[in-house]
């Protein structure tokens, strides 16, 4: 019998987006193969401690995983040395390690970078690509370096808010007002009007002590995933957003869920054949490794204009990316085994 391959699924995390990873994690428990894979559960609480659970996936959506009987784990890095183990100094045997953190300090390199460091296998993008995806404005600014179409934006500190007003004035409202680095739409502010700058501001540097603020785009939201595989790397359908917000908003995502997803989008060949080819052009200059959604706006001249690339999209069994991927003929379930075979292969040439 073919030895299981021991999966250690991160969730929760100490980040604006816990929540959405509970919902990811859940759905991507719910289709790991059982007679393919040992999953070894660890859940990171707000606070950033890491515990070892069994608790099912309807626990961790509820948020009622973390129970008295969770063991807390201690990590050891040390010179070419990483080690796990519970309380009771019981090592914590993994072969790969499967991130399903959304959001600062699991998303942003931060946890990609530890695990370069140490060659440990991981599933995701990298260190680089990773910080990058998370920073929407050093993302922008590499968009715009290759020839990537971006809105008009300005990115500061928000204690420089004062000394930047006259150059953030020089955009044309309506704008957003959002974190430059975070996801799930939190901390994103319309505005129509300069007198709603400070507090849009205030509102984002609740989440980050830099802010990107850039002129809205009239258009629909379309994205296009891709997935990295051993033959080379395989793109999903084109899907359009149809909002009844303003802005693809956190409520829209998970709350109030009636935006209508169209997936494949009914739109001109040459439409989603350039979509595709950005969605290429991006994973390259951003070194992505694994999977990436990437989301841009369709202008009514249709021109595509970037918005953001996500190195962990949703992984819901619903969520947009598997249902991309599912119209090119790839399962979640599929999804889920070639990310850990994609991970498992690129540390092999780490040590090889």
């Amino acid at each position: 019998m073919t030895k299981k391959i021991k999966v250690a699924v991160l969730f929760g995390g100490c980040s604006d987006e816990y929540s959405v990873s509970l919902h990811s994690a859940a759905g991507v428990l719910r289709a790991l193969d059982p007679q393919r894979y040992e999953i070894i559960l660890i859940g990171i609480d707000r606070k950033g401690d890491w515990f070892l659970t069994s608790a099912s996936p309807a626990e961790i959506e509820a948020d009622q995983w973390h129970q008295p009987e969770n063991q807390r784990l201690q990590l050891t890095l040390a010179r070419s040395r990483f080690e796990l183990k519970t309380a009771s100094n019981q090592p914590i045997d993994v072969d790969v390690f499967f991130p399903v953190l959304h959001g600062r300090n699991g998303e942003d390199g931060s946890l990609q970078g530890m695990f370069e460091l140490f060659h440990i296998p991981f599933v995701g993008c990298g260190l680089d690509a990773s910080l990058l995806g998370m920073d929407k404005a050093l993302s922008h600014q590499l968009a715009q370096q290759h020839g990537i179409e971006v809105s008009p934006f300005q990115v500061f500190n928000s204690a420089e808010l004062d000394q930047k007003r006259s150059q953030i004035q020089r955009l044309k409202l309506p704008c957003f007002v959002k974190p430059a680095r975070g996801g799930s739409s939190i901390g994103i502010t319309k505005i129509t009007a300069w007198k709603e700058l400070d507090s849009a501001c205030a509102a984002a540097a609740k989440h980050d002590s830099r802010i990107l603020i850039e002129e809205a785009v009239v258009g629909e939201e379309i994205g296009c995933s891709v997935l990295e595989t051993a033959e080379g790397l395989v793109l999903g359908a084109v899907d359009r957003i149809h909002l009844n917000s303003d802005f693809f908003d956190y409520e829209e995502k998970y709350v109030d869920t009636h935006a209508e997803v169209e997936c494949p989008a009914p739109l001109p060949d040459f439409i989603s054949e350039q979509m595709r080819r950005m969605a290429l052009k991006l994973w390259e200059i951003h070194h992505c490794h694994g999977l990436v959604r990437v989301d841009c706006f369709l202008t009514g001249d249709q021109r595509i204009v970037f918005n953001e690339i996500n190195t962990l999209p949703g992984m819901t069994a619903t969520s947009r990316y598997p249902r991309m991927m599912g119209q090119a003929g790839i399962t979640f379930e599929m999804i889920l085994d070639t990310l850990i075979d994609e991970a498992l292969r690129r540390s092999a040439k780490w040590t090889a």
